[in-house]
């Protein structure tokens, strides 16, 4: 697996410098609310994970893993270690850059343990939503036809659930629904992150389990 985990990073070579206008990014998002910054460092990094999969398509590197003494389960589990790594990084990232946000933005966040717990929570969970959405497309059909159905019609299904809260909140809840969850969330706020991230974990294996399901069942 190490192995596989050097290899999709060394193949990322050329994707490498879009590495570093990350936290130029970040510090933007940051400016206008730094609670944001750990669940945009997560989503950033893990969009950056999907890069081994666009060099894998452009030089046909599928056949090359091919003739490697690797089963194809180890391919698949060296990309979510990959991705994984990333994943961890963009949360020290986002946490480590709300101090310096602070400094300049017009809503201040000072987060104890137990939210920015809650923030790193939030965010595995973010994690395995977006890797079970798209990891197993892409080892199924590839990355030109995998992205387009793993990521652009979760996106637009999300906006419309954030839609659908925000009037059943403004219709039903009389502007109080949405209030009454964070109340509620600050209140239990250790089983809520234990919550959020065990569903992360099992969305997660579930998303590895198809992924490596698949890949198995491709033909070259």
């Amino acid at each position: 697996m190490l192995n596989m985990l050097r290899l999709n990073w060394s193949a990322m070579k050329s994707y490498r410098i879009r590495f570093l206008i990350i936290p130029v990014c970040l510090f933007v998002v940051g400016c206008l609310s730094p609670i944001l910054l750990v669940p945009m460092g997560a989503f950033q990094l893990f969009s950056f994970s999907l890069n081994p999969f666009a060099v894998e398509e452009k030089g046909d590197l599928n056949r090359l893993y091919l003739t490697l003494p690797v089963p194809r389960r180890s391919v698949v589990m060296g990309r979510y270690a990959l991705s994984l790594l990333l994943y961890m990084i963009g949360v020290l990232l986002g946490l480590a850059m709300m101090p310096l946000a602070n400094l300049v933005s017009l809503s201040k966040w000072y987060l104890d343990f137990k939210w920015s717990l809650a923030l790193v929570s939030f965010s595995f969970l973010v994690y395995g939503i977006m890797s079970l959405a798209m990891y197993p497309l892409l080892f199924k059909m590839g990355y030109q036809k995998g992205k387009v159905w793993g990521y652009y019609v979760p996106a637009v299904f999300i906006c419309l659930i954030y839609i659908a809260v925000l009037e059943y909140d403004i219709l039903v809840g009389n502007g109080t629904f949405i209030l009454n969850l964070l109340v509620y969330a600050s209140d239990h706020i250790l089983a809520v992150s234990a919550g959020m991230f065990t569903a992360g974990g099992i969305l997660l294996c579930l998303s590895y389990l198809l992924s490596a399901r698949l890949y198995a069942r491709r033909e070259f």
